[in-house]
């Protein structure tokens, strides 16, 4: 957190700019996140969360102060966790790991969307450039430079800068749901991990950790957010799974013989 408000200080018309174009992508990815944990626990026969009004993608609906907050400036936070009874379910055990897993699924489903949304993007505006160079030099800046700023530069180059903010959004988007898929599996409470572990490994009947251990996991999890520990570590972890993205993308595109 603290890096980010410097680099606000150093550069604030930069980072407003990164505020605007990722905050939409941020909440809709935290409000999908929630809405898919409460379709599913309805789908296994507890309605409370459909009752309460949670089954909606209205962001209203879902979001957290602090854990939207944090969303907004290290990239990853929470949404208010979505009301279950697992007294409802049809299955006490396997259909706590459905709804668990929920969450983490449909960012994992919207981080692939994102990637092959952010692919096409790319592929049309090469397609779209006028200047028969451009496969080659396309070619030589994939192999040097990042490729989602390449992807960005092209997007403006063939379409303007508004194009160019677009893909940024959308990549602030697939991003973001990277980040929401690796956070949330961390296997402490209260995360969804914590249930996943729980069902799979301990198997103990209570499906939720007591409040004082959710309260000491939560105290743990917030500090290594403001000290920037968890931050670095799950940089790290997403940063891998983006550069594998990125190689398979180039991939594709020499392929489809758009980039040489």
């Amino acid at each position: 957190m603290i890096s980010y408000i410097d680099e606000f200080f150093r550069d604030p018309k930069g980072m407003l700019i990164f505020f605007l174009l990722a905050f939409p992508g941020r909440i809709l990815a935290l409000s999908l996140h929630e809405f898919a944990h409460a379709w599913v626990a309805n789908r296994c026969g507890d309605p409370t969360a459909k009752m309460m009004g949670r089954m909606t993608v209205n962001p209203l609906k879902h979001l957290d102060p602090l854990g939207t907050l944090l969303m907004l400036v290290v990239g990853f936070g929470w949404a208010r966790p979505v009301p279950v009874n697992p007294r409802n379910y049809r299955n006490f055990r396997r259909d706590d790991l459905k709804v668990s897993v929920a969450g983490v699924t449909m960012n994992l489903m919207l981080f692939a969307l994102g990637l092959v949304l952010m692919l096409l993007f790319l592929a049309v505006s090469i397609r779209k450039s006028a200047d028969p160079e451009t496969p080659r030099i396309m070619g030589l800046l994939l192999e040097r430079y990042d490729y989602y700023n390449v992807a960005i530069y092209q997007a403006e180059q063939s379409f303007g800068d508004i194009a160019g903010y677009l893909f940024q959004m959308l990549y602030y988007f697939t991003v973001t749901n990277l980040v929401l898929c690796v956070f949330n599996l961390l296997p402490v409470p209260p995360l969804d991990g914590y249930h996943v572990l729980n069902d799979l490994v301990l198997r103990r009947r209570q499906l939720f950790a007591n409040p004082q251990t959710a309260r000491i996991a939560s105290g743990v999890l917030f500090a290594l957010m403001l000290t920037g520990l968890l931050g670095r570590a799950l940089g790290w972890i997403d940063s891998q799974v983006l550069d594998g993205a990125a190689r398979l993308s180039v991939a594709a595109l020499r392929g489809m013989g758009l980039v040489i």
